[in-house]
Parts: structure tokens; C-alpha cells; sequence
């Protein structure tokens, strides 16, 4: 039986088994079968401290040496069960179940899809997440790219460097992006930028042709004052009212993330699958656990929890902290 059982191997989940591993805690990494978390799938990552510029999956691989060199056992295995109603707690990984004394839920986020009705059919044949992964596929054909906030600037830079052409689309006015990152995106001679712009479908039969989208207020930055001058400028089609086709052959999707929660029944979450945490402060109203969840030795660090920050260094610190808080709690159960 281990002290601590960590399910999720991104920077909440690593950073988490230095810190228990360090306590002296018996300690295991469920790491899932694409371990490392949306940092393996990201190119340049220039905001983690102490590295200046890295790739994602370089500063990833630097992680889990770390964690490897602690004698942490890491278990490439997706988690399938957690078992909460008795102690010690027990961790289905595939063929291998684990018993741990606590937990550490830190499975981060994974992309959220458009909903659109034809986006299922065309996933994998033109519609795509991960602009590092596909972006071989996509070389010297016009692509765009759905969202505003950092990931969609992510993609859009990836995917500039072998696309003829590519569309920013975006149902708002402003980004939500980093400013650093709207300005190296919109400098690149091959990108362009649809505002106040919803995708309403995605066209094609066995391949991606185009995407239906709605524009129904023209933006000034746009640069045209006419529906029509906006279609033009773009090489669209018009269909009826707002709606019009622009023809691509690629899109990425990157309009944000959902939790990873789908297994941990017994967790409290909120309306949009994030767990909750339950800050607990002392007798004398100092905090005293920061990451618990609502099942006593069950704690959470990383995108799992956090919907505001989501940044890499955000859920290292929240990893830290849930080891912080599991070392505590374990001897105060002794």
C-alpha cells in the first residue's frame, strides 16, 4: 500500500511526487497512456521560470526524470476507477489496482469540441486539436483555427509555419489571449483574422471542404463595411442570411478545455465538471488545507480544479501544494 496514489502526470501530477517523494512518502504516478498533459501536445513554451524557451514535451520529459530520480514508480496506465467509499482508497489502472492511504486528482483538462453536427464525422479527416500533432498533414493548404484565448494563438502559430493560409476565427471583438502572444500571432504574413464570427458546422463528406460559419456583426478591424465585402475579402460563399461557407481544408478547434473528472464519482464538482476544493483554516482561522476535496484524504491540484488560471506554472504550485496538504493529513492521521 502506497502513501499517496497520484492520478495525472502533467506538472500538478509530477510536481506533486517530487513534493511527496521529498516528505518521504511512499508514492505512485498513474500516469495514463498519454501521460504528460497539454504540455506534450504545445510547441514553444516561454513563461515557465528558470527555462526561458523549451518545447512542451522537452520541459515534460525533464519533469518526469526528475520525478524518476526520486525512486517514484510511474504507471503508464489510464486510471478507470476510484474507489472512495472505504480505506484505504483503491486505484484501477487498467490490469492493476493500487491501494493508497490518499490521493492526489490531478488528470488536468482535455479539448472542448465545437458541438457542431458534422464535427464528429470529419475528426481525424480536417478537423483537429492539436496543431503540433497534425499539422504534417496540412502542408501548403488553407486551414483555420476556432478561438480566442492562448491555445488558439498556440495553434495558429504552429500551424502558420506550413499552412498556405490561415484563419483566425473568433466570436468576439478582442482576444482573451496573452498580449505577447496576439502579436507575434497577427505579425505572421499568412494569418488572418475573422472577429465577432461563430462556426456553425463544418462541411464536407469524407473529407473537411469548408466551414459554415455565422457573421452576424461586422467588426471594424475587419476592414470592410458590407456582409458581402466580408465574404469577398475572405474567398467565401454566401448561403443565406448572416451564414456563409469559407473553404479550408484543415480547422483547429481551441475553445478552451473540460476536466478530466469522468471517474471520480463521489467527487463534488461544479456545474461545468471542475472539482471543487474545500479550504479548511484552523481554530484560529489560519488555512490550513487549501487543495481537499469533500472526501477526507482525496485532494486535487492542476486544470482539474482550476478553470481560471490554467497555466503550466499555476498547476505545478497547485501540485506542490496537494502534496503540502497530503503530508499534513497523513500525520495528523497517525
Amino acid at each position: 500500500m502506497y502513501d499517496v496514489i497520484i492520478i495525472g502526470s502533467g506538472p500538478a501530477g509530477l510536481t506533486a511526487a517530487i513534493y511527496a517523494a521529498r516528505f518521504g512518502l511512499s508514492t505512485v504516478v498513474v500516469a495514463g497512456r498519454t501521460w504528460g498533459g497539454q504540455l506534450q501536445l504545445t510547441t514553444d513554451v516561454e513563461n515557465f521560470p528558470g527555462f526561458g524557451k523549451i518545447m512542451g514535451p522537452e520541459l515534460m520529459g525533464k519533469m518526469r526524470k526528475h520525478v524518476e530520480g526520486l525512486g517514484v514508480k510511474i504507471i503508464d496506465k489510464a486510471a478507470t476507477k476510484l474507489e472512495t467509499s472505504a480505506k484505504p482508497f483503491r486505484v484501477t489502472a487498467e490490469d492493476e489496482t493500487l491501494e493508497g492511504k490518499a490521493v492526489i486528482v490531478a488528470t488536468g483538462a482535455d479539448t472542448k469540441w465545437l458541438g457542431v453536427p458534422n464535427e464528429g464525422k470529419l475528426r481525424g479527416r480536417g478537423v483537429s486539436s492539436c496543431a503540433p500533432c497534425d499539422a504534417f498533414f496540412f502542408k501548403g493548404k488553407p486551414v483555420a483555427v476556432v478561438g480566442g484565448g492562448d491555445s488558439a494563438m498556440e495553434e495558429t502559430h504552429v500551424i502558420a509555419n506550413v499552412a498556405s493560409d490561415v484563419v483566425l476565427i473568433h466570436r468576439r471583438d478582442e482576444f482573451r489571449a496573452q498580449k505577447a502572444m496576439i502579436d507575434k500571432v497577427l505579425g505572421l504574413p499568412n494569418v488572418r483574422v475573422l472577429y465577432n464570427t461563430q462556426v456553425v458546422d463544418v462541411v464536407g463528406d469524407t473529407a473537411l471542404t469548408g466551414v459554415l460559419l455565422d457573421t452576424a456583426a461586422i467588426s471594424p478591424k475587419q476592414g470592410v463595411a458590407t456582409f458581402d465585402e466580408l465574404v469577398a475579402k475572405f474567398g467565401g460563399v454566401k448561403k443565406s442570411g448572416t451564414q456563409w461557407e469559407l473553404p479550408r481544408q484543415g480547422v483547429f478547434v481551441a475553445i478552451g478545455l473540460v476536466p478530466n473528472t469522468q471517474i471520480f464519482t463521489g467527487l463534488d464538482v461544479d456545474s461545468h465538471g471542475y472539482v471543487r476544493r474545500y479550504e479548511e483554516k484552523d481554530e484560529n482561522g489560519v488555512l490550513k488545507y487549501f487543495t481537499k476535496t469533500n472526501i477526507p484524504g482525496i485532494f486535487t491540484g492542476g486544470d482539474i480544479h482550476d478553470s481560471r488560471y490554467k497555466q503550466a506554472i499555476t498547476a505545478a504550485g497547485f501540485g506542490c501544494m496537494a502534496a503540502l496538504d497530503v503530508q499534513k493529513w497523513l500525520s495528523e492521521q497517525a
